[in-house]
């Protein structure tokens, strides 16, 4: 089964930015879709050529029903028809992003990595190739724009990130299907990539047509998409390399702007100042990876960075991920830890029972759901009601982990407790110190200020608990 399009442009990028050793193993992602099964294909057809080994994964998220078992039994066909080893797994997702307070595309996307990291780990695999496209390339490189971005983000996806390969991004998703349909090979479609609710699927759907209205109106639809493509693969590979230069440079001059020690570093803020945006803020990416390698910086802190730098008269304190502040020190710049504070150890709350925790003393006992009803629109801030049924697991009374996200009552989307706190008219000392009311599957109650939009009590609830917190403050 040759795919004439698409071996080409494997092959040249397994020779080039995509290139592993002979006898590497290669995990595929293959969801059952035209570029995933293209992909699986094609570089089933190449790795004897070049020495490499090609497994397959597969993660069922459990949320399609019988359309997802198809693609499931699909790919295993197709795995086994190609002599290619699968390893597949179903997992419910919804109840996992719940508990790690997931959600979305973004959540899937978080537990799709993670499924396919496990399996190349365990079979000892060097890459993982995805099955991204030019097309998914100028989608990514729109939705960055629109939400704001800098350099990094207009070189958009690159062929190689550590293990994580992209070797069909030369490929255009026309090229894919139109080698598929001659092979005769079929794919599966995934409705949800149809679903406008999707920031992606708007931009695939509505945008680009938009835009290719704009170009040369003598090219035909498919002639002007071809075109656009060519420009946004130029138009990342050159954001690319001006970004290595700029980093490569940063480096270099880096010391003319900053001195770093372990925990602090001091920026010259007026040197800063007087060099161009693009230069200054690969200084301060270059200074933040001196200091913190675990997380990176966003388009919203370089900003907050900018105004700090440039404006004397403005904000004084930035915070930054990890726990990090820059401030003003007379005429420049310190980065450094904010201030540790000793959190209070979580406690567990036994029904019916108390405990005293921190300045709170918190009261729990079971009602039922009628006297919970009638409750509702009497309680006070100190006092809440959640359905026995919906509450997994032990309960405890802790600490907010910073990055720890929640759906509070009356919204739908889940958001991160530090940034939830923020829009709050709440002290400083419990924005440092969240107290919350939580079980297995994550936040129930941050106390005193909203309860989750988990374990609502309603007319068909049989059990009801009532939460007593009592601030000594």
């Amino acid at each position: 089964m040759r795919l004439r399009r698409l071996e080409p442009i494997l092959r040249n990028a397994l020779a080039g930015p995509c290139s592993l050793p002979a006898g590497s193993t290669i995990v595929v992602a293959v969801s059952g879709g035209a570029d995933s099964i293209a992909l699986l294909i094609g570089l089933h057809r190449i790795a004897g050529e070049l020495g490499l080994l090609v497994r397959a994964a597969h993660l069922h998220h459990g949320l399609r029903g019988p359309e997802a078992d198809q693609d499931l039994a699909f790919v295993r066909a197709l795995c086994s028809r190609l002599g290619v080893p699968l390893t597949w797994s179903r997992w419910n997702t919804r109840l996992r992003m719940r508990r790690r307070g997931l959600s979305g595309q973004a959540g899937l996307r978080v537990l799709r990595r993670e499924f396919l990291l496990r399996t190349a780990e365990k079979a000892g695999a060097v890459a993982i190739a995805t099955a991204h496209t030019s097309d998914d390339q100028l989608e990514t490189m729109l939705l960055r724009l629109i939400r704001g971005t800098g350099l990094p983000g207009l070189g958009g996806m690159s062929p190689r990130r550590g293990a994580w390969i992209k070797p069909m991004l030369g490929a255009t998703r026309a090229d894919v299907e139109a080698d598929l349909a001659k092979a005769g090979q079929p794919w599966r479609e995934d409705r949800s990539n149809r679903d406008l609710r999707y920031a992606r699927t708007r931009v695939r759907q509505l945008a680009i047509p938009a835009l290719l209205e704009c170009l040369d109106p003598s090219l035909d639809r498919k002639r002007a998409r071809a075109k656009l493509l060519r420009r946004t693969l130029d138009t990342a590979r050159e954001a690319r390399g001006a970004h290595r230069a700029l980093d490569r440079w940063a480096s270099r001059v880096l010391p003319r702007f900053s001195r770093i020690q372990p925990g602090v570093a001091a920026l010259d803020g007026k040197a800063l100042g007087a060099i161009p945006l693009a230069i200054r803020r690969a200084v301060l990416r270059k200074v933040w990876q001196r200091l913190e390698s675990n997380q990176g910086l966003t388009g919203r802190n370089l900003q907050a960075l900018d105004d700090l730098i440039r404006n004397p008269h403005g904000t004084a304190l930035v915070a930054l991920p990890g726990g990090w502040q820059a401030d003003r020190d007379g005429g420049g710049i310190r980065f450094r830890k904010a201030r540790q504070i000793t959190l209070p150890e979580p406690l567990r709350l036994r029904v019916p029972g108390r405990v005293s925790w921190n300045s709170y003393d918190v009261k729990g006992r079971w009602t039922t759901a009628g006297r919970a009803l009638r409750g509702l629109p009497a309680k006070s801030s100190d006092v809440e009601f959640f359905a026995a049924e919906g509450i997994e697991g032990g309960l405890e009374v802790r600490v907010a982990r910073a990055d720890e996200r929640f759906i509070p009552f009356g919204r739908r989307h889940s958001i991160r407790i530090g940034e939830f706190l923020s829009k709050q008219r709440v002290s400083r000392q419990l924005r440092i110190c969240p107290a919350v009311l939580a079980d297995h599957g994550g936040i129930l109650w941050v106390i005193g200020v909203r309860r989750s939009a988990r374990a609502m009590v309603r007319a068909t609830t049989r059990r009801a608990l009532r939460v007593h917190a009592e601030s000594h403050d």
